[in-house]
């Protein structure tokens, strides 16, 4: 052996042992960094609760933890509990599970598990429970800018206040999404196979299909997972790009067109409506809603749509609503409740 071997070697061992030292430094460095923002994390998220009770608003994550060391970080909860005493509605959840990648920090998952229990004064209780509920959030510096909830095998039931009447509801799936959209929020949602039951009689119409596009202008404050005031689209505008509502058998309604919420809940609005299948369509709604009222705007809503139509099954008009009420040319159609 020479001693030109003898020195390679030693050189060699000597950057393999660096190269050893710097792995070790840095698997150190991020191993420290990684429980120290999981030490944040906890201790804001404990802060921000804290903060909120002296608002008004509670939150309790119970039996806290941080989990998902080395390549993931997430907070973990046993029970999520809600309050929120200027709205006098509370809520309360199963076990929380999320995550976000530590090199994604601004994206994240979560899933919560049932049951829940939901409580708004006066006396509207929702009990509801779900084979799968989970939501992703996409942050930047400006918050969040996009909020995405999906869902299977829902079931719920209301105790609607004031009547105390019962309402069982179910659906296969259902997804919402928000986004913002410079100063507006953009808002998209369905839900597939809905079935509505009062009192846990017979459902009020058939598994229905249903879906929305729209946009709310200088509402991008809404992504923003705060709580908000049951009368939150009161003061606003936007646009209706889609509402679909699908019964089945070619039973298809469709809208679309701008609107406005006044302050006191009231809709206006120019809506353009495409109808199909109308003669099959009217006995299911006169069956859903039987008061002679309802029935009554329902049969000449029907008649003058044919008409319109020279008698054919579809048609597609414009409707104008003002200050809630709605009207097809010079005929009312009746009036929208409040928001």
């Amino acid at each position: 052996m020479t001693a030109a071997d003898i020195t390679g070697d030693s050189g060699t061992t000597r950057k393999f042992r660096r190269l050893t030292i710097a792995v070790i430094a840095v698997a150190i460095v991020y191993s420290a960094a990684w429980f120290i923002a999981a030490q944040q994390i906890e201790s804001r998220l404990q802060a921000f609760f804290d903060s909120g009770r002296a608002n008004g608003f509670s939150a309790d994550c119970s039996d806290m933890d941080v989990r998902g060391f080395p390549f993931r970080i997430g907070v973990f909860c046993n029970r999520v509990q809600l309050d929120d005493n200027t709205l006098a509605a509370s809520a309360s959840f199963g076990e929380l599970r999320s995550a976000a990648q530590v090199y994604r920090p601004g994206h994240g998952v979560l899933e919560l598990d049932g049951p829940a229990e939901i409580r708004v004064s006066p006396d509207l209780t929702v009990s509801a429970d779900w084979s799968l509920l989970h939501a992703s959030v996409n942050a930047g510096f400006s918050g969040l800018n996009r909020l995405s909830l999906a869902y299977d095998r829902m079931k719920a039931t209301a105790m609607l206040p004031l009547t105390g009447d019962r309402l069982d509801l179910a659906a296969n799936h259902g997804e919402t999404h928000l986004r913002r959209n410079g100063a507006d929020l953009d808002v998209a949602a369905n839900v597939e196979a809905l079935d509505l039951r009062p009192d846990s009689g017979e459902s009020l119409l058939p598994p229905l299909a249903a879906a929305v596009d729209l946009t709310l202008v200088d509402r991008a404050d809404l992504v923003e997972m705060k709580p908000v005031s049951p009368h939150f689209l009161r003061g606003s505008r936007g646009e209706l790009r889609n509402l679909t509502l699908d019964f089945g058998n070619g039973m298809v309604g469709t809208a679309s067109g701008p609107f406005s919420v006044d302050d006191e809940g009231l809709i206006s609005g120019t809506f353009k409506v495409t109808i199909r299948e109308i003669a099959n369509l009217r006995p299911i709604l006169v069956r859903a809603f039987p008061d002679e009222q309802a029935v009554a705007n329902i049969n000449n809503t029907a008649n003058m749509l044919r008409a319109l139509n020279g008698g054919g099954n579809e048609a597609t008009v414009t409707i104008d609503v003002r200050d809630g009420n709605a009207s097809l040319a010079f005929f009312p159609l009746g009036e929208l409740p409040a928001l």
